[in-house]
């Protein structure tokens, strides 16, 4: 218990960030990165710590996460394997202390259930808090993208 707590308050103190667009951009490639290596210390830091919304729109559902501990983050996080790569990443200032972010994953993916997609490509949108030193992520989408389709910038929607 004790050593969750020196943990926790290492990693505040390391990650802590800037509440501003730079630094979040920096704390989502960081939030990949750990998702990556199963850094699961580092993961947890960027849990948002009053739960979170999770939806997939390829398997249509939205879900509800419990406000996070680091045993729940071990016990999902491990079933899951990635080798991603956000890219094309926008950011939207929606007020103080919350922000959007839309990107791009690609790379390889093991689901829980054990499939692996190697050529895995999603189209990503987040909501990202600033609660205690740092960025939070509280809602996540993923929107699995077509073999044949390719990440690209935000672009105005074409009136013709």
């Amino acid at each position: 218990m004790i050593r969750s707590f020196l943990l926790i308050g290492l990693l505040s103190f390391n990650l802590s960030a800037e509440n501003n667009e730079k630094a979040l951009k920096q704390s989502l490639l960081k939030f990949w990165e750990a998702r990556n290596a199963q850094d699961f210390e580092t993961i947890f830091f960027y849990e948002s710590k009053i739960g979170a919304i999770t939806g997939s729109s390829s398997e249509n559902y939205f879900y509800e996460d419990p406000p996070p501990n680091f045993d729940s983050v071990i016990d999902y996080y491990s079933r899951v394997e990635s080798n991603v790569t956000p890219s094309n990443i926008r950011i939207i200032q929606l007020s103080e202390k919350v922000y959007l972010t839309l990107y791009y994953l690609a790379g390889s993916y093991k689901y829980s259930n054990g499939r692996v997609d190697d050529e895995y490509q999603a189209r990503v949108s987040n909501i990202w808090l600033y609660e205690d030193g740092g960025f939070k992520l509280y809602y996540k989408n993923f929107n699995k993208l077509k073999k044949e389709l390719k990440p690209m910038d935000i672009i105005a929607y074409p009136m013709d």
